[in-house]
């Protein structure tokens, strides 16, 4: 068979990740799938990056989706349908919402795909691919296959890489706890080893849900691939800072750039939300911490939490900038439908909008309980525009420390300086 496997549009331009304007990460997920589908014809197609390719035939469409990019999937699938083609959907919106999915499609994949893709592909052959498929068992980390990178574009120079899947926090605005995969499993560090070793890239980020969930394991991954003089970025958790010889050994294997989850400056929306590992009184020593090892660090604040008013944005702004960040990103609390916290507003009849493109965290679709929708998105706004001045003054002296680096890699040191002068607009969308 023909296959065609999508990633749909989701990047915004002109919105909040205004340091990922011009980097192109390679669509992971589709490529494991590409490489599950041996003895067939695939083909990858990033609509962030190129075109639908309307115009070719193929057999089977593959598309990978999330809340925010279901309208468009569902677009791309009625297309193809149109054209003759069989469509499965997969990914996180398809796990929550599986017979939502199959309203636009002949089938949809829930949870992990390793040990059910065959079975997709065997009975699209056969005439029969229709349902929903949902594999008995969680996927050995060991047992996913390396990705068809021979099939990404010659553009893409920030390679991605997942050592683990799942995390067992269960923070109450996170779909994690929603879907099939939340359990912890690593794959092993030899594993890792081999295919970092073999990227043409020597940036690499990689997509871990939460790898320090084992902190032991990344101390022996950051000892083994030192050696191959990559630079990295990852998601870390804020508890992550405590640990002084694990921070040593990150830097020393290359890692330049963290993303650090503290979610919020409220220690009672901290409490609701199930965040136990973050305490407020901690912010500045994890950012400190860090900096010691010259890691630059990006973290992640999020707004509409039942205990927050209109305060919450001043604080939280006072804090962003005592603490020392390098940047922020942004988020409004959104609920993805199929989740414990959608089900619970929608009880309460809080929900104000049903557009999936308004799903992306940068929309108020709820009611908060102490502020406007309004009073929502205009402070986030509002924070944006005041840190704009901000970041632009502290960026100069904070890239001069890191100049060792980023002569090496002139790429990120021109996105990065382009990037200080990029206003962030909030309201922007994908399209749809």
């Amino acid at each position: 068979m023909r296959i065609l496997l999508v990633k749909p549009k989701w990047f915004v331009h002109g919105g909040v990740y205004r340091f990922l304007e011009e980097i192109k990460f390679t669509p992971l997920h589709i490529a494991i799938l590409a490489a599950l589908s041996e003895g067939h014809e695939v083909r990858l197609c990033d609509n962030d990056w190129e075109e639908i390719p309307y115009d070719e035939s193929f057999d089977l469409i593959g598309i990978t989706t999330a809340t925010f990019t279901s309208r468009r999937a569902y677009e791309i699938a009625h297309r193809w349908r149109e054209k003759g083609a069989k469509v499965v959907l997969g990914g996180v919106h398809a796990s929550l919402l599986p017979q939502e999915c199959l309203e636009h499609a002949d089938a949809v994949v829930v949870g992990e795909a390793e040990y059910i893709w065959q079975d997709v592909l065997r009975d699209a052959e056969q005439g029969l691919l229709g349902g929903v498929y949902q594999q008995e068992r969680l996927t050995d980390m060991n047992d996913v296959p390396l990705p068809r990178r021979d099939l990404f574009r010659e553009d893409y120079w920030v390679a991605t890489v997942q050592t683990s899947r799942g995390c067992p926090n269960r923070c109450r605005f996170c779909y994690l706890p929603s879907v099939p995969w939340h359990e912890h499993r690593q794959r092993d560090v030899e594993l890792v080893y081999e295919e970092l070793e073999a990227l043409p890239q020597n940036v690499v980020f990689f997509v871990d849900d939460n790898m320090f969930a084992d902190e032991a394991y990344v101390m022996r991954l950051c000892e083994r691939i030192e050696p191959l003089r990559k630079i990295w970025s990852v998601q870390v958790p804020t508890n992550v800072a405590r640990n002084e010889p694990l921070l040593a050994a990150m830097a020393r294997a290359g890692c330049f750039h963290v993303q650090v989850g503290f979610q919020t400056v409220n220690p009672g929306s901290l409490e609701d939300a199930g965040i136990a590992q973050n305490r407020v009184e901690e912010y500045a020593e994890v950012v400190r911490a860090f900096h010691r090892h010259r890691i630059l660090v990006l973290g992640f604040f999020m707004f509409g939490f039942d205990r927050d008013d209109s305060s919450i944005f001043r604080s939280t702004e006072q804090v962003i900038r005592r603490i020392d960040l390098d940047d922020v990103c942004l988020y409004i609390l959104t609920p993805y439908p199929g989740t414990a916290m959608y089900e619970e507003l929608e009880r309460e009849g809080r929900l104000i909008s049903s557009d999936r493109l308004d799903y992306g965290w940068a929309n108020a679709v709820f009611e908060p309980a102490l502020m406007s929708p309004g009073e929502l998105e205009q402070g986030v706004q509002g924070i944006y525009e005041s840190l704009h001045r901000h970041f632009r003054a502290t960026a100069w002296r904070k890239l001069l420390k890191r100049l060792p680096i980023l002569w090496r890699h002139p790429h990120i040191l021109g996105i990065m300086t382009r990037a200080l002068f990029r206003r962030i607009d909030i309201a922007r969308k994908p399209a749809g």
